[in-house]
């Protein structure tokens, strides 16, 4: 039976997927705009634009409704919440394919300009699909944690939870499948869960890295109480690290 109380779907009229968007993925990623690099990416953005296809989609459903096996294996910080939101985003499968093809081919840096396409489009919706969900709970004067991803940062939340998050979503969300390793198909996909309720700690964005010791993370979020203590962290991780489960 569908638990679900409510339900949010996003598509990509919800994003703006501008060059400077894009290039400040890549620079996350440790790009510079040298002239080879530019190169590509004017030969690559139009095209990887029109592949992208960014969608999100959430459900709430009441932790009461949850049963205790699953309740058991969310993450700790959000055990006590009153509600539950299973949130998944999606890039879409064309620009994905394409980001392969170029990959196949040894066109390495074709292959990451496309990859950054597709994260800038698929990080925007992720937030917008998480800024639904605060404002949901803020409505019912609720607090809504940051976002939890199975097999990413430090919530010891395995990757083997995806089924988890999955039962709670539409037979293939968005088209999205989980492979038996629990990878997802297409890979520039990122699902997540957040806990809404009266004894969660609000966090001051979805996807606030609060709190979270992976500090290696080339999308880490720092919060401006962290930065004032001088405990920020930079990284040279790859954009393609941040697929599959981690931050979007």
């Amino acid at each position: 039976m569908d638990e679900t109380i409510a339900t949010f779907e996003l598509d990509g009229t919800h994003v703006e997927l501008t060059e400077d968007a894009v290039w400040a993925t890549l620079a996350r990623g440790g790009f510079s705009k040298t002239a080879a690099v530019v190169e590509r990416f004017e030969a690559l953005y139009s095209l990887g634009k029109a592949l992208n296809e960014p969608r999100g989609l959430a459900r709430i459903v009441p932790i009461s409704r949850v049963p205790t096996n699953d309740r058991a294996n969310v993450p700790e910080p959000i055990r006590d919440a009153e509600f539950l939101a299973f949130c998944i985003s999606t890039a879409g499968r064309s620009i994905d394919e394409k980001a392969r093809t170029h990959c196949e081919a040894g066109e390495l840096i074709e292959s990451m300009i496309v990859d950054a396409i597709a994260m800038a489009g698929l990080s925007q919706i992720g937030d917008r699909l998480g800024r639904e969900i605060f404002a949901w709970a803020a409505d019912r004067g609720l607090a809504a944690s940051r976002s939890f991803s199975p097999g990413a940062g430090a919530s010891h939340w395995g990757l083997e939870h995806q089924q988890v998050l999955f039962r709670y979503l539409p037979e293939r969300p968005l088209g999205i499948e989980l492979t038996a390793s629990f990878l997802m198909k297409p890979s520039k996909s990122v699902s997540f869960v957040i806990g809404i309720g009266g004894a969660v700690k609000q966090a001051t964005h979805p996807f606030s890295c609060e709190g979270c010791e992976r500090l290696d993370c080339a999308y880490r979020h720092i919060p401006d109480a962290e930065m004032v203590r001088g405990e920020s962290h930079s990284s040279e991780a790859p954009v393609r690290e941040a697929s599959q489960g981690g931050r979007p």
